[in-house]
């Protein structure tokens, strides 16, 4: 962070080279209204000081939820009692100061505006008598924060606190070219010494070699004349005996050839024409469910791939399509949904049986594992439930029970540090959705406690109008430290909610930037590795990425050629007959291995694909057909060959740079865990798995 402000002046120094006058003006007067105060502690901690001394409060606060915002946010959650104490002892300070300054209407002015949430606080209990004590200094509830050993004392903390925050930050390619330049002398300077001590080994190993090849020269030639001379004494008695000999065969040896020669020839021919080699019983065609260069040879760059496919299995045990498919968070097991309601779950590397869960009550529209362990495996019904199943134990532990104007369970996250998971509903239909005034919910849940935590409504308010149009959330996903969550809806609205309130600190709409026009339906929003962006996709098949720091602020922006597949119109447009009843997914697709459904078919439409007869089922959600690598730099989708194969995506270009070996039907879920090394599954149509 020393070479902020030299950075500053080079970039300065850089616009207005190349003319970007305009440019340069603004990046001055963003730098003279830098909040961050160019990473200074001493600076930030002095603009504190200037909002006590002016007594405004809200610019104090406001300050304060910028940091929070900006670095606190980001800690791990061990951090957040330390960051809690230190804005009780700033406000706390700032009363001590309108003390000092005989300002007693601050003082009431402060507990007016901020009485109703610390009225219920046992740290501030004593605190709103501050404003009615004659002599506070003297107060032995007061006393020590009217001390200057106090002041300096959260003087020095918040600064140490604040500089540790900086100097673990990471930092942009711009600000590490010192350290780089460091780091590339001292690598060249081990370079020169490992070339040093290598060719000083070279050397060593040449002189050991020689005296090597000497010893085993002397030791060679020893033993060639001991034997040497053994076979001459035994050869000695049977010298005259062993030459009859030798010449009497040479003698048959050669009439024999003489004499066989022609027909010899004749015989070798029909013999060699009777043979069969192996090449000529064995299959050349190659197996098309493990053939993984069909891709590479089609494009013509066997080498261009950025993954290389090591190995390749089918999962069979399904009997009909599969909704949905998960891997575990340790990534060694795999949850599988199917239309019929029927969950499986089983290792892919063999050390577990199949476990086999039914539900037959209600359909199955989202599944999730437990983000700490591979032992609990959540899904969410469209009967206001999310079950809670445990492997172990092979049961249903617990059931949350969502608000009966929400009964479809759209998507489950789970919180990666601690035990909670979030869950979004909608109501059955949008004629239910109009007459309530509500279009959706985002519940955060316990598994400690197994109660509600937090909730957030969808609701149409004339008193607090939305910037976003309300429609129900479909895309949920938690940043690294659980303490943020990014959601997507079907309007192509982004939210970004604090968890520990669960109220959006930032939303914005990118149906505006889309190319696509119109509402921009999004099937995935997903944060970058480095937190500092958005990854969006959107059902029209467009990826763009997306500012944190600058809402609304589109990054980049690119078409996923292939995604979302081209399926058979006879496929996509079967719709029920009305919106307004709900018609239960009863049925769905046979496999291909004939293992056919015992679910009535009578409701869904099918059709023949060869001699047999298929009943369709049609996705109704793009969101399992995406999914992103675990350092967000690929992502892979449904595509290729109408929706039967994968397709891996890099992120930065939406460049098209890998496909996976196809299915027989076009698929419905893909899934990729970087935990285990990096494993894809794709999950299909006729209930096939393969990963």
């Amino acid at each position: 962070m020393n070479s902020v402000r030299q950075v500053d002046e080079l970039v300065k120094e850089y616009l207005l080279f190349r003319g970007f006058s305009n440019t340069f003006r603004a990046f001055e007067q963003d730098c003279r209204n830098d909040k961050d105060k160019g990473f200074q502690a001493d600076k930030i901690i002095e603009e504190l000081n200037s909002y006590i001394t002016s007594s405004d409060i809200n610019g104090l606060l406001d300050y304060w939820k910028y940091l929070d915002l900006r670095y606190f946010s980001r800690l791990d959650a061990r951090f957040f009692g330390s960051v809690k104490k230190f804005e009780t002892s700033l406000l706390r300070y700032y009363l001590v100061y309108a003390t000092q300054q005989k300002r007693r209407d601050k003082l009431i002015e402060f507990f007016d505006t901020f009485g109703t949430e610390l009225v219920g606080n046992p740290e501030w209990s004593k605190w709103f008598g501050l404003p009615f004590s004659k002599h506070p200094a003297a107060d032995p509830s007061f006393e020590t924060f009217f001390t200057k050993q106090w002041l300096d004392k959260f003087t020095m903390s918040l600064h140490n606190f604040l500089n540790t925050i900086f100097k673990h930050m990471p930092l942009p390619s711009l600000l590490c070219f010192n350290l780089d330049r460091l780091r590339r002398r001292a690598l060249q300077n081990e370079i020169e010494s490992l070339k040093t001590e290598l060719e000083n080994g070279d050397t060593e190993i040449i002189s050991l070699k020689q005296k090597v090849a000497q010893r085993d020269l002397a030791g060679s030639r020893r033993q060639s004349c001991d034997n040497l001379r053994e076979k001459n004494e035994k050869d000695l008695n049977h010298h005259d005996v062993s030459r009859l000999t030798l010449t009497s065969n040479e003698v048959n040896l050669s009439s024999l050839s003489r004499s066989t020669t022609p027909s010899g020839k004749h015989e070798i021919g029909s013999l060699q024409n009777g043979i069969k080699t192996p090449t000529d019983e064995r299959s050349m065609s190659p197996i098309s469910e493990y053939d993984t260069d069909e891709f590479e040879l089609r494009n013509g760059h066997a080498n261009a791939n950025p993954f290389t496919v090591t190995s390749q299995e089918l999962f069979l045990e399904n009997s009909s399509g599969i909704s949905v498919a998960k891997f575990s968070h340790k990534g060694d097991l795999i949850a599988s949904c199917d239309v019929d309601n029927i969950i499986r779950i089983w290792s892919y590397t063999g050390t577990s049986p199949t476990l086999k869960l039914s539900n037959l009550n209600s359909n199955i529209l989202s599944l999730e594992w437990e983000a700490r362990s591979d032992k609990l495996l959540l899904y969410g019904t469209d009967e206001r439930l999310v079950k809670v199943y445990n492997k172990e134990n092979r049961s249903i532990v617990h059931e949350f029970q969502m608000d009966d104007r929400f009964p479809r369970v759209n998507q489950i996250s789970c919180s990666p540090v601690e035990s909670l998971f979030a869950c979004s509903g909608s109501p059955r239909s949008i004629d239910d959705a109009c007459i309530k005034s509500v279009t959706g919910s985002l519940i955060t849940w316990n598994l400690k406690t197994m109660t509600i935590q937090d909730k957030f409504m969808f609701e149409a308010s004339s008193n607090s109008p939305s910037s976003l149009p309300l429609t129900p959330i479909e895309t949920i996903k938690f940043n690294h430290n659980g303490q943020m969550l990014v959601t997507g809806d079907k309007s192509g609205g982004i939210r970004i909610f604090d968890i520990r309130t669960l109220t959006p600190i930032m939303k914005w709409n990118i149906s505006s930037a889309s190319k696509s026009g119109g509402n921009s339906v999004i099937c995935s929003s997903q944060y970058s590795f480095d937190e500092n962006s958005i990854y969006v996709v959107e059902e029209s098949g467009e990826l763009s990425q997306w500012s944190v720091h600058k809402p609304g602020l589109a990054i980049s922006q690119s078409k996923l050629q292939g995604f979302p597949p081209t399926i058979p119109t006879t496929l996509i447009n079967f719709t029920p007959t009305s919106t307004k009843t709900f018609r239960k997914r009863t049925t769905s697709m046979s496999s291909v291995r004939s293992t056919k459904s015992t679910r009535s078919t009578s409701s869904i439409p099918s059709i023949v694909i060869g001699t047999e007869t298929i009943s369709h089922y049609t996705p109704t959600s793009r969101v399992p057909m995406v999914a992103f690598s675990g350092d967000t730099d690929y992502l892979v989708c449904v595509g290729g060959n109408d929706g039967t194969r994968g397709v891996i995506y890099q992120t930065s270009n939406g460049d098209r740079v890998q496909e996976l070996t196809s299915h027989k039907q076009y698929l419905t879920s893909v899934d990729w865990t970087n935990t285990n090394g990096n494993t894809i599954l794709t999950a299909a149509i006729d209930g096939t798995v393969r990963w």
